[in-house]
Order: C-alpha cells, then sequence, then structure tokens
C-alpha cells in the first residue's frame, strides 16, 4: 500500500534541493543573507510542492494565538434556528478567516457568570486574542473583566465605558422612527411590543423609543418581555391586550418571535393584516416564506458581524486605536403582506 505524502516542511524542502533548513527558512520569510537566485530556487520549489505556512508557527512568531472567541449564551439546538446570531456569526467568521484568524465558539448556558469564565480560562491558556461581546446588558460587568485579563474585545451595539475597546453601533432611534411610521401610515392605531429578555440593553432602548414614539403619535402601547423563539411569541400574544385599540399593530424583537405570534393570530382568529398588523425587527428568510409574509427591518446582520470581527483584528495589531467605532446604516423596511392598509 502506498505512503500517504508528508506534507512539505522546511526540512523537506531543504532536504530536496540539497541546502540547509536555515537557508530555506531565510528565503520563504524573505531575510536577508540569501542570494536572488537562491531564493527563487526555494520559493520555485515551494510552490510545486504545495508548501504553506503552519498557522501554528506563525502565530507563535507573531506572539498571539490567531484564535478569535466568542462566546454565546444559548442552547446550541435554540441558536440554530436563530437566523439573526448566525448570520452574526457568520460575519464575524468571515472578517476573522480573511485575516488568517479562527473563530473560536463556546456554548454556554448558565448566563454572564460561565461567559466570564470561559475568558478567563482563554486568557490563562493564551487560546484566544480578542473577543466579541453580544447582548450587553445594562450594567454589564464583561467588559471590566476583558480588561482585566487583557483581551481586546469589540462590542456589538452600545456600550460606555472606561475600558479600551472597539465596536459598532445599531441604528435603533432611526430603526424605531421607520417602524412606528409605518405602522400609523398604514392605519394601525395601536402597539403591542413583543420583546426578548429586557435585561438587555437593546431591547431597554428599543422599549423606550417605541414607547416615546407611539406617545408621540397619540396611540396605546403596550409592552410584554419573554425569549427570542416562536413559543414565547404565541404565549406573549395570547397575553396581550387585544382589545388595546381597534387595529394594534405586533412589534416583535425578532423572526421567531413574530412567527409565534403570527401563529398565536391564527389560533385566535385574528386575520392578518385586516385585524392585526405584524413587524419584525429582524429580517431573514423566516419572514420572507411565512404566510402572510412578515415586514421586517433588514439590518444586515452579516455585515455587521463582518464589521465587528474586521474592526478586532485591526485592533489587535495595533492598526486602530481603542474607541474606534463603527456605526450600522440605518435597516431597510421590507414591506411584506403582514401590515396593510384597510
Amino acid at each position: 500500500m502506498p505512503r500517504k505524502p508528508h506534507r512539505p516542511t522546511v526540512a523537506t524542502i531543504a532536504r530536496d534541493l540539497g541546502i540547509s533548513p536555515a537557508t530555506v527558512s531565510y528565503a520563504l520569510n524573505d531575510k536577508p543573507g540569501v542570494s536572488a537566485a537562491t531564493r527563487e530556487r526555494v520559493l520555485e520549489h515551494a510552490r510545486e510542492v504545495g508548501w504553506t505556512p503552519h498557522s501554528g508557527a506563525q502565530a507563535l512568531r507573531r506572539g498571539r494565538s490567531g484564535n478569535i472567541g466568542l462566546v454565546l449564551v444559548r442552547d446550541p439546538e435554540e441558536l440554530s434556528r436563530e437566523p439573526f446570531y448566525s448570520a452574526v456569526t457568520a460575519g464575524i467568521e468571515s472578517a476573522t478567516s480573511a485575516h488568517s484568524y479562527e473563530l473560536l465558539i463556546r456554548f454556554v448556558r448558565g448566563g454572564a457568570d460561565d461567559e466570564i469564565e470561559v475568558f478567563r480560562t482563554w486568557a490563562h491558556q493564551r487560546r484566544v486574542d480578542g473577543v466579541v461581546l453580544l447582548d450587553i446588558a445594562e450594567d454589564d460587568h464583561r467588559p471590566a473583566v476583558l480588561e482585566s485579563v487583557s483581551l481586546d474585545f469589540a462590542v456589538l451595539g452600545h456600550y460606555e465605558g472606561p475600558e479600551d475597546y472597539v465596536q459598532v453601533t445599531t441604528a435603533e432611534p432611526d430603526d424605531a422612527a421607520t417602524v412606528v411610521e409605518h405602522i400609523v401610515d398604514t392605519g394601525y392605531d395601536g402597539c403591542l411590543q413583543l420583546t426578548g429578555p429586557v435585561q438587555f440593553a437593546h431591547e431597554r432602548r428599543r422599549l423606550d423609543l417605541l414607547r416615546r414614539l407611539c406617545a408621540e403619535h397619540g396611540i396605546p402601547h403596550q409592552h410584554i418581555p419573554g425569549a427570542y423563539t416562536a413559543d414565547s411569541g404565541y404565549r406573549a400574544l395570547l397575553e396581550a391586550d387585544h382589545d388595546l385599540s381597534s387595529r394594534p399593530a405586533v412589534v416583535a424583537s425578532s423572526d421567531l418571535i413574530a412567527l409565534g405570534a403570527l401563529r398565536a393570530a391564527a389560533a385566535e382568529g385574528l386575520e392578518v393584516p385586516r385585524d392585526l398588523g405584524l413587524v419584525s425587527w429582524d429580517d431573514s428568510l423566516i419572514a420572507e416564506v411565512a404566510a402572510p409574509g412578515i415586514t421586517a427591518l433588514n439590518r444586515r446582520p452579516f455585515d455587521m458581524g463582518r464589521t465587528a470581527g474586521d474592526l478586532l483584528v485591526q485592533k489587535i495589531e495595533g492598526r486602530v486605536p481603542g474607541g474606534s467605532s463603527c456605526g450600522n446604516t440605518p435597516a431597510t423596511l421590507v414591506h411584506r403582506a403582514s401590515t396593510a392598509r384597510r
């Protein structure tokens, strides 16, 4: 049985060419001490045999691990159904891989304390060079911990603190105005806001924004918190005050919550969009293929993740200073059949 060929290395290239490994290393790394002819000879042979740099050795030379960390405080099975987080994660991975970094993902279920324990372990073992933080909470203490263990980090969302970090902010004031103006323009006279966990700062901001905007337009507002699942959206709509107004609109914080609300409306005999409007803060294939299709904000989560990953790598490599920030552009409202004039 023929032997499987070994991966070409500096040593095998040196043996093939009859020169020292040091000479090969100098040539491959463009260091002085090698003639132009020898350098070209080494590079040509390396191309022929398919030699590529060893990522671990490269990271060791840089004094870094070559890894970016992402901790998701979620049930992995539940997250597999959540398009927003999947798109954000794909965006982060796209950026990190473009810079030759690996994305290291860890799932935890115990909340912020378990997440912090992962950060401490990664820092102690030098497993990652930085992390991306999602779902910033009110009085979030994760940034201070990351600073204390000397890990660079990027925040996806809004955060103001003394730590040395970079961030990608969202356009929630503009997005909230777009949503409320749409439901008012299409003839809905009340707002049932179904959110995720209200300990998250972005949910608090959305709640405050919609309450204020609804008051300015003179329409009643009701809030029901829950989780980012279809079951939560279903239960929330059943709990809602359907007599809030003659024709209310549901504003759901995610496409899964919106899908659950749509199912609950059908169970209650409410016709969407005639009796009840429905808008999701997140657009996805779920919103597109639902029946009726769900009007949604296209916030480009893949681009948000990619920007966060790119900014973090630049921070790690000293190409941007701490405090650097990129703003996500206001979302585009994708108008579908779940909202319409009567």
